[in-house]
């Protein structure tokens, strides 16, 4: 399938968007968690796991890619502005920076949490939680949209979604509201 990163992150923004009829998505619920919130974090996490090695081998083909630490170190080379990038809850007016702690060359706090719970389920349950959830899913977004530069706009399509690059991402608007988007790494290049 075409794009079935793409797809696929569309469909973790589904189960999102049902999750907040039960869970408001705000800070004051950041610390709840539960089965539901594990399978997604599980999800989101092993998907990070696949695009990532992608992004990888698209930035450097010889570069090792079998961990976090490999993937930063090989992603920020190539895409040094990466971990600037902001995604937003719109709906719920919530910024996320997912990949920040790369600046410091650390690992971010959530994946450390997601591995927590995928190797030891029983003693990390609670880091199975909206925040870490969000950050995640904002991760994800961040890197389906540099993996897909060149067909991001015309993907994101002309309904809102639930989470998305930052509106200061946008150059421009076509018919219908489908933007442009330039990330931090592709300045002057359209997305």
């Amino acid at each position: 399938m075409q794009y079935s990163h793409w797809h696929y992150y569309k469909s973790i923004l589904g189960d999102l968007e049902t999750l907040s009829r039960y869970i408001e998505i705000s800070k004051d619920n950041y610390s709840t968690y539960s089965i539901e919130l594990t399978r997604l974090l599980l999800s989101i996490g092993s998907e990070i796991d696949v695009v990532a090695k992608l992004l990888c081998k698209a930035a450097n083909p010889e570069a090792p890619a079998t961990n976090i630490i490999n993937y930063r170190k090989t992603i920020t080379s190539e895409f040094p502005h990466l971990p600037k990038t902001e995604v937003l809850i719109a709906k719920h007016s919530i910024s996320l920076t997912p990949w920040k702690s790369w600046f410091e060359e650390k690992t971010p706090e959530w994946w450390a949490c997601y591995n927590n719970v995928k190797h030891e389920r029983s003693n990390y349950f609670r880091e199975a939680n909206l925040e870490n959830v969000l950050l995640a899913s904002a991760g994800l977004c961040i890197l389906v949209s540099y993996l897909y530069k060149d067909s991001i706009s015309r993907l994101s399509g002309i309904i809102p979604l639930f989470m998305f690059l930052d509106p200061k991402y946008r150059s421009g608007c076509k018919v219908l509201t489908k933007s442009d988007y330039i990330l931090p790494d592709f300045r002057g290049e359209k997305i």
